[in-house]
């Protein structure tokens, strides 16, 4: 009775280890079918765009200058306008007053205001004259009554760094009764958005999280602030505004004869580094503004361009006057630009990491007749801008790819990835894609799934059990048929 109920035991262990097998398999197969039909959907989606071309993001500090130990300014930031890669940094997130670099925010506000700029006229309001004098303001001389379209006053805001016509554009746009869509920063509460509210609303909205307006025009205010990492976003945005680079450029402006005046009249640019008679010249600048007040000291935000390469500098709180309250008239803004303008043509360049289709490396191949390994290449291209002169490691690659993949697979589809980094700061990553189509062989499918059971922890924890119970089980009828030898024996004798 013992013997049949230990053989009950073992066959239904037999039988829980043949259905496990089953269900083992059966999963593995499944899955492989899954993890094909995601790599399929994800290659789809990935090979639409084999061509991109990313473009790596560095530190956002930057690199180091060795152009530049001793900046006059307090507080620096440049960025290439190609790729949008951070190139300089010196205390770039420090709050300080902008001057009248203000003023290309109030541009951004007009022209997104204004549909159309060169036709809507506006007449310049008494309360103008009224609320700058006595500040010292740098002035475009216009007068209480002229007419003027928007275009020439953004003319005569930016170029001479007219405060009277930056608070026309402020009063027109004020004028206009925009509705407040957002109470958050309808700061008056008066349910319509002045030109500075606008200003405030448009800065969030770029994620200028250290940037505050009070006026159009950059008259100190203590709340009156921003960063010269921030600028720089505020002036990128700004390249992109109808005219801005057009107007920005110039040396001269000509205004032509207005309502009031019967002769045309040439104001000049604030932005020496346009000026090709002053000390201060760079041939390759292009723009953009510049700021000064005792407060905030001398500002510029610049933008130079050379040999296909562009770049933005803004440079915050070079010395506008000396410890005995002297006026002094040395910009070191603009110095500090021109070296760091000079510094990045001779020795930053856009350096080509990875190309689409080039070969990064291989992962493990499962279920294909004769091949075990399956190379992977990368999709699109990468490039960074980086040092000239690169020393030897400085890039590095890490593949993320996983233990292998399975047939059937596809060309193109969808692997893994490879992140670059510059001296251990991440750049940018890519996809990396099967380098060919490798179809999947039933045959080695079934045997390396069994090798893959057979192999598996389970299996031979289950394995290590039934054998047990065997030589249990032997040991128990080997000591089972020595007692019913003996039992007979006794019975014999006990017949005689």
């Amino acid at each position: 009775m013992r013997k049949h109920k230990f053989l009950s035991i073992c066959a239904s262990v037999l039988l829980s280890l043949s259905v496990l097998t089953t269900g083992v398999l059966a999963d593995t197969a499944e899955s492989t079918a899954s993890e094909i039909s995601t790599a399929s959907d994800t290659s789809t989606s990935e090979t639409d765009t084999t061509t991109n071309t990313v473009v790596a993001k560095s530190s956002e500090m930057g690199f180091p200058c060795d152009k530049l130990t001793d900046p006059n300014s307090a507080s620096i930031y440049m960025v290439s306008l190609d790729t949008d890669t951070v190139v300089y940094t010196y205390n770039p997130d420090e709050r300080r007053p902008m001057a009248s670099m203000t003023k290309i925010m109030t541009y951004i506000v007009t022209a997104e205001t204004v549909s159309d700029l060169q036709n809507t006229r506006t007449t310049v309001p008494e309360s103008v004259a009224e609320e700058l004098e006595g500040t010292g303001s740098s002035l475009a001389e216009i007068q209480t009554g002229e007419s003027f379209t928007i275009y020439e006053l953004l003319n005569l805001m930016m170029v001479p760094s007219g405060n009277d016509a930056a608070l026309t554009l402020a009063k027109y746009v004020d004028s206009l009764n925009i509705t407040a869509d957002d109470p958050q920063y309808d700061e008056d509460g008066d349910g319509k958005m002045s030109c500075v509210e606008l200003m405030n609303k448009k800065a969030a909205e770029l994620g200028c999280t250290n940037t505050h307006f009070v006026n159009p025009h950059g008259l100190y205010d203590e709340n009156h602030y921003t960063t010269a990492r921030e600028m720089a976003t505020i002036t990128e945005y700004a390249l992109t505004m109808p005219y801005f680079t057009d107007v920005t450029s110039q040396t001269y402006y000509t205004q032509p004869p207005t309502n009031m005046t019967s002769e045309e009249r040439t104001v000049t640019t604030t932005n020496r580094m346009l000026l090709s008679y002053d000390d201060e010249y760079y041939t390759y600048a292009t723009g953009v503004k510049t700021g000064s007040l005792n407060e905030s000291g001398y500002c510029i935000s610049a933008t130079a361009t050379y040999d296909g390469y562009s770049y933005l500098v803004v440079c915050m709180g070079s010395p506008y006057i000396d410890s005995e309250g002297n006026h002094i008239d040395y910009h070191g803004e603009m110095y500090d630009a021109a070296t760091l303008f000079r510094w990045a043509f001779l020795n930053i360049e856009n350096k080509t990491l990875v190309t689409d289709g080039e070969l990064l490396g291989e992962v493990s191949l499962k279920y294909a007749w004769g091949k075990d390994r399956l190379q992977v290449l990368a999709q699109g291209n990468l490039t960074a801008t980086l040092p000239s002169s690169l020393e030897s490691g400085a890039i590095t690659t890490k593949l993320d790819l996983p233990e292998s993949v399975k047939a059937p697979i596809k060309k193109g589809d969808y692997v893994g990835t490879a992140t670059f980094y510059y001296n251990g700061a991440e750049l940018s990553t890519v996809a990396l894609v099967a380098a060919e189509s490798v179809e999947r062989s039933e045959i080695v499918q079934v045997l390396q799934q069994g090798q893959e059971v057979l192999t598996s922890t389970w299996f031979i924890v289950t394995a290590t059990i039934l054998l047990v119970l065997a030589a249990a089980y032997a040991i128990l009828a080997i000591l089972m048929n020595r007692k019913n030898k003996k039992v007979r024996r006794v019975k014999k004798y006990r017949d005689l």
